[in-house]
This record gives structure tokens, sequence and C-alpha cells, in this order.
């Protein structure tokens, strides 16, 4: 491949994806420090009721339900965990439903701008953005391909890439022994 090509490619991917690159990272370093924006929870529906135990029949009977409170909100699939159903994408404004004793409790939940660009790092935004997630990492790929082919490409840079990569390689073989 022309080197000019592959300069091309690394700095359209690297531009474009560039906010991605740096909210990425940022969001999954302070998710380790333990920083992970707040949700705002407000009770919003008290009832008495069992809800069907199959996944499709919980996404109708919770949209018949939304619709006959008139709440106006679409979800794209519920998330089960032993202490709730969230209706995702949470990226945005969504709820969750706590069912315990016969009692179904809904909730509205208001996340932080911190807080929804976390659940987009991990994947609980809408299902389109998951395809560009995806997509996305592929581009990342690229990038840091065609990014090492360029140094490698350039006599003053030649040695210091290889030393770099092959640091990065030894690192990386540590972590995982």
């Amino acid at each position: 491949m022309k080197r000019s090509l592959l300069l091309n490619i690394h700095l359209i991917l690297s531009s474009l994806f560039i906010p991605f690159l740096l909210v990425i990272p940022l969001s999954g370093s302070l998710y380790l420090l333990g920083i992970k924006g707040e949700v705002t929870k407000t009770q919003i529906l008290q009832l008495e009721g069992s809800v069907p135990a199959s996944v499709t029949d919980k996404e109708i009977y919770f949209r018949t339900l939304f619709s006959d409170k008139k709440i106006d909100f679409d979800f794209e699939y519920i998330k089960e965990t032993p202490a709730e159903l969230i209706f995702r994408p949470t990226t945005k404004d969504f709820y969750t439903a706590v069912i315990k004793d016969g009692t179904i409790t809904l909730f509205a939940a208001k996340p932080s701008m911190l807080s929804k660009i976390m659940e987009l790092h991990k994947g609980h935004g809408p299902q389109k953005m998951k395809k560009f997630e995806a997509a996305f990492g592929i581009a990342l790929i690229l990038i840091l391909i065609t990014g090492l082919w360029l140094a490698l490409t350039v006599g003053k840079f030649r040695k210091l890439t290889f030393i770099s990569f092959g640091f990065g390689l030894v690192l990386l073989g540590l972590f995982l022994i």
C-alpha cells in the first residue's frame, strides 16, 4: 500500500473518532477509580400484581403498562438483575422496576452526564450505537496499525517504535501471566 494512502486512512479515521478516542479511555479510567456518575431515581408508580416470566411477555406487559399509565417512554429491551428490571437504553432518562412480594414499583431514573457516558462506554446505549461502537473498535485497530506502520517507515522513528512496541508486548504478556 502506498504511504500516502495509509497516511490518509490514518488521519481520516483518527480525526473522525477523536471524540471517542478521548471519552472512552477517560470514562474507563474514571470508572476504575470508582467515579461512576449519579443516577437520581424517583418512585412514580406502585401497584399490586405479578409480571410474566418470559422476556417477551415482560416487554409486552410493560409496554402496555406504560401506555395505560400515559408514560411516554419507549425502551429497546429489558435488562434483568436480581434486584430490578432496567429498561434500556440507559444513556438517557429511563425507568426501572422492582418486583417484590406481589408489588411492582416503577422508578423514573435520571442519569448524570457522567453516568450517561459510562453507560455508553459499557454498551448500554441504543442498539444503533452498539453497531457504531463495533465499527469504532475496528477503526481503532486500523488507526493503530496504520500509525505503527507509518512510524516504521520513517527511519528516525523506527528504532524507538520497535523498542516501545516490544516493551508494550512484554507488559501485556506480564499482565496475562
